[in-house]
């Protein structure tokens, strides 16, 4: 309701419009009585007026983790898995909105066509006459396979909406006579060239001194600004804190084997494929498979039959497995494929086993378990990480605790025996460095999303652990030289180099001859533009195209950085176009025209709706991006970035 009122309200030209903003006024003492309103707990994150529910995000999130193994159930997968998922749903929702603002519409009839040609497309979706099986039989089959009709009429639509929005953008795109002949000469014309290319030399500029490097600053600040710079105190905990007293004695080791001996287990084992996706399939493979497991105990070769019938295509040819799986651990295969190889005897054959894959006959190849000996020193590692982790957060939540939010940290720190440090101004970037944290990248983002006086919480930065302050803010400023000394230099070295490089490059080309420059001179015979790999210098492509046959062109940068100088040997022209490969290439060139301005917006609505976190206001509500408090810290993660 609330976007439609929006609408009305971006065309109130009318009588209509004007009573609807007066029931506009109304409403905001209802959506907004006083303070900041609440949002209902299904309500994960509001995009321009599109809700994202709690269901659909804890459904991407679950994808999301399946497809990271192991990690998944880590503190960090689940922060990883929670941040990605909302972030995927937060772009899908801006792109929603981007076709509802360029007025996309696709009708239900259109995405019932669209599906039922789909499903046209799959055998297993059809009678044996060729007909669609009934679509509530279809969506039982789609649930089997963990998805659902609903699901794939979404996915539909989402595609049709963008194929509109790509057609009806397309056809907006300035694309001349011009461009498209020359787009022709760079795939088909055939060109043969020399080629030398010269590397600048930084280092062996010198130092021009402080004055000169002054004046390069001044000439080139827009170069050097730096946003907003902020300072921070920052206590910093790394396992030397803790000395000798992390190392773990043997009895602690052996008990540690012993709690995770299951993981040191392995099992090898080998199987024989049989695909099946629905439930008529499921019933033909099993009865395939409880054929062959007969076969098999009567003597067969298992690795013929695997060769033969395994529809694992890895089975198959001369470079095939014969169905051998080799050893692994376990979590990493679907669990009643592991329960029932665990359940073998070295030698068994199985019973048909289903999976999401198809029925399986297993057969145990042996296992075996890595011995203390064989892990001590790892588990000895693994160990003083684990008590380094749990006392290092232990520490700083009691520093945290005695702070509080926004208080002084300073005798807090000197209670706990703990180091309080000062940051030199930092960048929003993750490059930027802090004295004593290796990886200070993963704490640039959350210095600059804490208010100004606020506390962070425990974080992980590589091998230390740390809580940090927000001491203050700087400005965007160019910072003086003695801050970025080494940067202006570098740059300023960077482009002398190039200009000496330049400046010789051009004198000796004056004879007209390649090898007066010096560099290897390289042939290339047949090519094209668009295959030649330097072309993707857009000075360089200029060249290629615009240099006579015969003649060396000007001098190009290209995009690694060295001096390109390039003649034309010969060429052969580019075939004439007719009508239809015309059309087709205007397309091509139209559409990478669309998704370079599609992306462009998507990119300026996401940077504009943060601006406005869209639950303050009732404009807020349906031109901004806001997302639900009470997610936790862990679930919201690095949201949106």
């Amino acid at each position: 309701m609330l976007r439609n009122f929006r609408k009305a309200f971006q065309g109130n030209q009318t009588p209509t419009a004007v009573l609807m903003m007066l029931t506009l006024a109304g409403m905001v003492a209802y959506l907004a009585p006083s303070g900041k309103p609440e949002a209902a707990d299904n309500v994960v994150a509001r995009v321009y007026g599109h809700e994202i529910l709690k269901g659909d995000w804890d459904l991407n999130t679950l994808y999301i983790q399946r497809s990271m193994g192991e990690k998944a159930r880590t503190e960090e997968g689940l922060a990883y898995a929670q941040s990605t998922a909302l972030g995927m749903l937060i772009d899908k929702a801006i792109k929603q909105e981007q076709a509802d603002r360029h007025h996309v519409i696709v009708t239900d009839q259109e995405v019932r066509e669209d599906l039922v040609s789909m499903l046209k497309r799959y055998e297993f979706f059809k009678n044996p006459d060729g007909t669609l099986r009934p679509l509530a039989e279809i969506d039982r089959i789609l649930q089997s396979s963990q998805t659902s009709l609903k699901e794939l009429e979404k996915q539909s639509k989402e595609r049709l909406i963008q194929q509109k929005l790509n057609a009806q953008l397309g056809n907006e795109m300035p694309v001349d006579e011009t461009w498209i002949d020359a787009e022709n000469r760079m795939r088909n014309e055939k060109i043969s060239i020399e080629v030398v290319s010269l590397t600048p030399d930084p280092a062996a500029v010198q130092d021009p001194g402080d004055a000169k490097l002054e004046s390069y600053l001044k000439e080139s600040g827009p170069r050097f600004q730096q946003g907003p710079r902020r300072i921070i105190q920052y206590v910093p905990v790394d396992m030397a804190s803790f000395g000798n007293t992390l190392n773990p004695d043997d009895t602690a080791l052996k008990s540690a084997y012993e709690s995770k001996k299951a993981e040191y287990s392995e099992l090898k084992a080998s199987h024989i494929l049989f695909k099946a996706k629905t439930d008529e399939e499921f019933a033909a493979a099993i009865e395939k498979a409880q054929k062959l497991r007969e076969e098999l105990l009567k003597g067969a070769d298992f690795t013929k039959k695997a060769e033969a019938l395994s529809e694992d295509p890895s089975a198959k040819g001369n470079n095939g497995n014969k169905g051998d799986l080799g050893w692994f651990k376990s979590g990493q295969m679907v669990k009643s494929f592991e329960d029932a190889a665990a359940a073998l005897k070295e030698g068994e054959f199985s019973q048909p086993v289903r999976t999401n894959f198809g029925v399986h006959i297993i057969r145990l190849d042996g296992r075996r378990t890595k011995t203390f000996e064989d892990v001590k020193e790892s588990l000895r590692s693994e160990l003083a990480q684990e008590r380094f982790a749990s006392r290092a957060k232990d520490k700083l939540a009691q520093l945290r605790k005695r702070t509080g939010d926004r208080g002084d940290m300073n005798a807090a720190a000197r209670a706990l025996d703990l180091q309080v440090k000062t940051s030199k101004p930092l960048v929003n970037d993750a490059s930027a460095q802090i004295e004593g944290i290796a990886f200070p990248g993963m704490m640039v983002n959350d210095i600059f999303k804490l208010k100004v006086g606020d506390i962070s919480k425990v974080q992980n930065a590589g091998s230390t652990f740390v809580v940090f302050k927000v001491l203050s803010e700087l400005p965007s400023s160019v910072p003086p030289l003695k801050e970025i000394r080494a940067k202006v230099l570098d740059s300023w070295k960077s482009n002398e180099a190039k200009r000496q490089l330049l400046e010789r490059a051009t004198a000796q080309l004056k004879g007209g001859d390649l090898k007066a420059l010096g560099g290897e001179v390289k042939a290339v015979a047949d090519t094209t533009v668009k295959t030649y790999p330097e072309a993707g210098s857009l000075s360089i492509r200029k060249e290629l195209l615009a240099t006579a046959t015969g003649q060396i062109s000007a001098p190009a940068w290209g995009n690694d950085g060295k001096l390109w100088i390039g003649k034309i040997i010969a060429r052969t022209p580019a075939p004439s176009l007719n009508f239809e490969q015309r059309r087709t290439l205007l397309a091509e060139l139209q559409n990478q025209l669309v998704t370079k301005q599609l992306g462009a917006e998507v990119q300026f609505m996401e940077t504009e709706g943060k601006l406005r976190p869209g639950f303050s206001s009732l404009w807020g509500r349906i031109n901004g991006i806001w997302i639900n408090p009470k997610i936790s810290p862990i679930e919201q993660g690095d949201l949106g970035e």
